[in-house]
Formats: C-alpha cells, sequence, structure tokens
C-alpha cells in the first residue's frame, strides 16, 4: 500500500451518460490512491455574466479546490494527496469527533492502524474497535461519540455501509466501504475488494469468517455477523437473497408486546435469516436451521432483544403464521 509518487491521477471529461449522474459537472479527476480507486467530479465555476467558466473546482476531505486552470487543478488534488500521507501511506479511515468538529485521519501501520491525536499521543491498535476506544480515553469521551468514517470514491469521509465483528461481541471490528464499483475491506494490512454486488459480500464474508476462525476469535466461520447500515448497499444484498422458506419468530417487549419474524433462507451450504432495527440490517449465518436458531437466539439475548434466548422459534414456509406479525426483513424504505 506504498503510494505512488503520482497517484496514478489523470482528468477525462464526463460522457454523456456521467453528466447525467454528475449534474453541472464537467471532468471526472480520477486514479488510485493507496490501492483505492477515486473519482471526483469537476465543476465550472462560471459568471453569469460571462459565457465561459473562469475556473474549476473540486471537493475533497471537506475542503473546496479552486484553481483557473486544469493543469493546476490536478497539480493541487496532488498536493493535497501528499499532504495527508504519513510514513508513505495513505489514510484509509478516520475517527470523527462531531462535537469537536474534527476527522483524525487513520493511518495503515504493519498489520494494524496508527492515529495522532493533536497535541497528544500517538496511538496505534491492530482493530479498528479497539483504536476507536483509544481514542475516545484519549479525549475523556464515551466511544459512542467518536464515529469511524471510511474514504468514499469522491475523496471523503463517509460512514461505513456495513461493518463485519462478531455475532456476540464488539471486537474485532472491521468496517466496509461499499459503492456500485464494488466493496472494500481492510484485513491485516491487506486491502480486500469485491463486485459490488451480493455476491461479492459473500466472498468477503468467507474470507473474513476464514481468518476469523484461524485467528481464534471465532469459534466457527458461523459466528461471523454482518451488520449493513446503508439502504443502497442494503439493497445490493438483498437482490441477490432468495425468498425466505422459514422464519424464526419471537416476542418482543416494549410499550406493547409484538411478535417479530426474521426470515431464514437457505445460501451456499449454509442457512442465513436477517434481523432488522433502525438504521440497520443485521445477517446471521448457522450450519443448518437449528445451528441458526441457536446462534440468533444468542445473539438477540446478549444484545437484550430476547430475555430468553431459547424462547426464539423456528417456523418454516407451509406454516400458517400468526396475523399481525411484524416481519424483521424489512424494506429498506419503511
Amino acid at each position: 500500500m506504498v503510494i505512488d509518487h503520482d497517484f496514478h491521477l489523470h482528468l477525462r471529461p464526463l460522457s454523456a451518460g456521467e453528466r447525467r449522474q454528475f449534474g453541472a459537472a464537467e471532468y471526472l479527476l480520477e486514479g488510485w490512491v493507496g490501492g483505492q480507486r477515486i473519482a471526483i467530479p469537476v465543476y465550472p465555476m462560471v459568471d453569469p455574466g460571462r459565457a465561459s467558466a473562469e475556473g474549476y473546482a473540486f471537493e475533497a476531505m471537506g475542503l473546496t479546490i479552486t484553481e483557473g486552470r486544469l493543469a493546476d487543478l490536478t497539480h493541487a488534488a496532488r498536493q493535497l494527496l501528499h499532504a495527508l500521507a504519513y510514513g508513505g501511506q495513505f489514510p484509509c479511515y478516520a475517527m470523527e469527533i462531531p462535537s469537536a468538529g474534527v476527522a483524525l485521519p487513520v493511518y495503515p501501520w504493519g498489520e494494524g492502524w496508527r492515529v495522532h491525536v493533536p497535541d497528544g499521543p500517538i496511538l496505534e491498535a491492530r482493530d479498528l474497535g479497539i483504536l476507536r476506544q483509544r481514542v475516545a480515553d484519549a479525549h475523556g469521551l464515551p466511544v459512542e461519540a467518536i464515529q469511524v468514517r471510511v474514504l468514499s470514491e469522491r475523496l471523503a469521509w463517509v460512514p461505513p455501509a456495513a461493518v463485519f465483528r462478531p455475532a456476540i461481541g464488539s471486537t474485532p471490528w472491521l468496517p466496509v466501504a461499499w459503492s456500485e464499483s464494488g466493496w472494500r475491506l481492510h484485513l491485516m494490512g491487506a486491502l480486500l475488494s469485491a463486485p459490488g454486488n451480493g455476491a461479492g459480500i459473500w466472498s468477503l464474508w468467507k474470507a473474513v469468517a476464514e481468518w476469523g476462525a484461524r485467528q481464534g476469535w471465532l469459534r466457527a466461520p458461523e459466528d461471523l455477523t454482518l451488520e449493513v447500515w446503508s439502504e443502497a448497499a442494503w439493497e445490493a444484498i438483498r437482490s441477490a437473497m432468495p425468498e425466505a422458506t422459514a422464519w424464526l419468530r419471537f416476542y418482543e417487549t416494549g410499550q406493547r408486546l409484538r411478535v417479530v419474524l426474521l426470515p431464514a433462507f437457505p445460501h451456499e451450504g449454509r442457512w442465513i435469516a436477517v434481523y432488522a432495527a433502525p438504521g440497520r440490517q443485521t445477517v446471521f449465518t448457522g450450519r443448518d436451521l437449528s445451528d441458526l436458531r441457536q446462534r440468533v437466539g444468542e445473539a438477540l439475548h446478549a444484545a437484550g432483544c430476547l430475555t430468553d434466548p431459547q424462547a426464539l422459534r423456528m417456523e418454516v414456509s407451509g406454516m400458517e403464521r400468526s396475523s399481525g406479525v411484524e416481519h424483521a426483513f424489512l424494506d429498506s424504505g419503511r
């Protein structure tokens, strides 16, 4: 992941189809940075009283860069990227502190990560979840006050599309970036990528699950869980899922007692169940239906959603389901 001197940047005019996607942009500044593709739209700076553009601008890392000539704009982009580099590396993530209005770049460091706290220590950890906790401790904040961000193709810090983690426990915590061009995940100092569809995320799931089982933080590959936060990414995953052939059922307590069903279906020799909560979809796996029921019950109990892990019940296709049941497999727009 050593960065190239020129970052492989080049500027090209947008096609007619791309202009519909990028609106008023006329050019695309694209290339590779730290092993990741970037594609930044470049907009003309137009004076209403003149017929031609007086300059060009793009946005990156929350900054607006403007130049009178396109060649100068590309040079300014390279200068910005070089300024962000540290020790021959380019930041892949950032620790955002919304209350302070700052985002601290996180750099690859061996098989782990390093962040510099302004006027404070240099913090390191092999796992981003642990590093997040250390940044929170350094600022005297709860861990929830620190938000991990990934680098988008437009060179902006954005929330992860999804996170791999153990079904029970919080670490390791592996954020996943997504765009239509693909999924991206850093694992033990290596950048893993896959097509940005449902099949792509399962290829990453297999790689992470096998690694976790070898490292010992997963008892079995089925202990791995995927939390999906992005609605667009979830639609890409859901489009590749078959219809449910079974359901996991439990009573959720609250202001009113309600029945919740998690759809379950076979996939590549395993069974999958999906639990929806506000802002996320959580995907569980099991070797078979019985194993899936046990794992989901234990995970929902540990998360405080289920008082007794044995209270989870199984229903199979063809059985009459109760009226008034709320499916946990929610439409993303709901």
